[in-house]
């Protein structure tokens, strides 16, 4: 992806176990049926977005872990608490450094799967132009399509998506002089290490915890802050 606008990161978590923080976790449940019907112009009235959507399905979740579908998630997730961002094509373009031609047939795409939702319509220059608002606060994955052979495949390029999207989000932000990992502001570690079984609980519970924390609200003075969680145990 190209260099991305200064924006919290939304909640895409893990995929796994608890969930994308940011945040991509793990079921599907789509709420309700088919597309809403828009006005001409104003604002389309919305109930509040899911908390959590979980993906279960294959389909789905190739339809979120592609690159720039995954980066307007990212974006109309961002900060979504207490009220989500509403952006159109345009804006999004502009966040993004994408072609805004590029986007139609994503946003369309995330919107007949009712990832995001229509929030807005106006008039521009004699052309109804769309703002688009997200469909829920986190996305989770079923941990289930790691367990299961015939989703594993699927589910392995779902999680290397999200690892990938926050990779080419930091070194945009690096590039673009927005983030200087020298400084006390940035941490990247990576480590293994072999802990007793209690200790390793323990870690993950604190894990879990700084993940709570780090989405429970987005005030408007605030610093966009980006976090990225990956933890896995192996015998």
């Amino acid at each position: 992806m190209n260099e991305v606008g200064d924006r919290r990161q939304p909640d895409i978590q893990a995929l796994v176990g608890s969930g994308l923080s940011g945040q991509m976790t793990s079921a599907t449940g789509l709420a309700g049926g088919g597309i809403t019907a828009h006005p001409t112009t104003g604002t389309v009235e919305l109930g509040d977005p899911l908390p959590i959507r979980q993906i279960a399905d294959v389909d789905t979740l190739r339809l979120v872990a592609d690159p720039t579908r995954l980066a307007i998630l990212r974006v109309l997730m961002s900060g979504a608490k207490p009220t989500p961002p509403i952006m159109s094509a345009k804006e999004l373009a502009v966040t993004l450094n994408e072609p805004q031609t590029k986007l139609y047939r994503h946003l369309k795409q995330l919107e007949e799967a009712q990832l995001i939702q229509v929030a807005e319509t106006r008039l521009v220059s004699g052309i109804i132009e769309q703002r688009y608002r997200t469909g829920q606060l986190v996305i989770e994955m079923s941990p289930e399509m790691l367990s299961d052979p015939a989703t594993r495949t699927a589910a392995t390029e779902g999680m290397a998506a999200v690892l990938n999207d926050f990779r080419d989000e930091l070194i945009g932000h690096i590039l673009a002089g927005r983030c200087r990992p020298t400084e006390a502001t940035a941490i990247l570690t990576a480590a293994s290490a072999r802990i007793p079984p209690r200790r390793a609980g323990e870690l993950r519970d604190r894990l879990n915890a700084v993940i709570a924390e780090f989405t429970q609200d987005s005030p408007a003075d605030g610093v966009d802050a980006h976090m990225l969680i990956a933890w896995y145990e192996t015998p």
